[in-house]
């Protein structure tokens, strides 16, 4: 079985532990897939270029086509302990074809179901495909929930349907009712964005754009976000958004790590003629006041001997699609 948007067993960075919460089953695993949502995670180049903030993409593919010609006859049935899975994944099939009465009706019938294989979470020891090692570390582990998944599928169904009130109680269970988590950095951050992402769709259909406002200002520099940049016109006018772009860049301050940093690059990997090299760097801590909160800046990539100075900084934020967007929309 797959699960197609929420790609939360993409787990290829720094890890680090997070205590799960609730009941651990260990005969029904989820296996995940990527599909192209996860361009909303890729490395990026920051101040030159930053990632779309959208987790609402349909992306069918032949095997939805090939699922659903050979197994709609479930959408009216019910799951059972041989084709729970199958119901799950044609549940999947059917948003992805963007036939969502039908999913609506399966993954409800999934929310509302008190049978075993749906209402325990199972623990992965680890996301690497094949790999059915354990360590004491929990690397790359994950727990994985069919109501968690379940309902954030509803929550972007209603969303799309403009019902946020409805959205909104469904992300909040699959949040807090149906946790899962990682114990690796990528898929933490990966889920915490689609987590936001949703929060603030929610909101901004609720019309609470300050609450937009002050769950995504932290990342604003870092991405492509349509959402936060409407909820600002909203609360500010186009003078007051030019007057505090302008002491934003005057508020940037940054401090000096005490040692250098270090990077490996390494050319023609696994080949005779590999290569590594070492990038060494002086970075530091960069801040800004930005619509009245101070946040922490991205910071470059740094080339070998650079030290990180103010007009690195500077530039970051008047590249980023923040920045850009706001200064053009309210020129007009």
């Amino acid at each position: 079985m797959k699960l197609k948007s929420t790609n939360i067993g993409i787990v290829l960075l720094v890890c680090f532990i997070i205590i799960s919460e609730g009941l651990f089953a260990q005969d029904s695993p989820i296996n995940i897939s990527v599909d192209s949502n996860f361009n909303s995670f890729t490395a990026i180049s920051l101040g030159r270029f930053t990632p779309s903030f959208n987790y609402l993409n349909h992306s069918p593919k032949t095997e939805d086509e090939q699922r659903y010609k050979k197994h709609k006859s479930l959408i009216n049935s019910l799951p059972t302990k041989k084709n729970y899975k199958l119901y799950f994944d044609l549940a999947c099939t059917l948003w992805e074809l963007e036939k969502t009465v039908d999913a609506e009706k399966m993954f409800l019938t999934i929310v509302k179901s008190k049978e075993a294989f749906y209402t325990s979470s199972t623990y992965h020891s680890s996301d690497i495909p094949g790999d059915t090692s354990t360590n004491i570390y929990g690397y790359g582990s994950f727990t994985s929930n069919y109501k968690n998944y379940s309902c954030i599928y509803l929550t972007k169904i209603y969303l799309e349907q403009k019902k946020f009130e409805k959205a909104l109680a469904f992300l909040e269970d699959a949040v807090k009712k149906y946790k899962v988590s990682y114990n690796c950095g990528t898929g933490f951050y990966r889920q915490q964005d689609e987590y936001d992402f949703l929060y603030a769709s929610c909101y901004e259909g609720l019309n609470k754009h300050k609450e937009v406002i002050d769950l995504l200002l932290p990342s604003c520099l870092e991405r492509n976000d349509e959402i936060i940049v409407n909820s600002i016109k909203k609360v500010y006018s186009a003078e007051q958004i030019k007057d505090l772009l302008g002491n934003a860049e005057a508020s940037i301050t940054f401090t000096l790590d005490s040692i250098p940093s270090f990077s490996y690059t390494t050319s023609n990997y696994g080949s005779k003629n590999a290569k590594t090299d070492t990038i060494k760097y002086v970075s530091g801590i960069a801040t800004i006041t930005l619509f009245e909160s101070q946040i922490n800046m991205p910071l470059p990539n740094f080339e070998n001997g650079q030290i990180l100075n103010r007009a690195m900084i500077v530039a970051i934020f008047k590249e980023s699609d923040f920045y850009n967007r706001l200064q053009t929309e309210t020129s007009l």
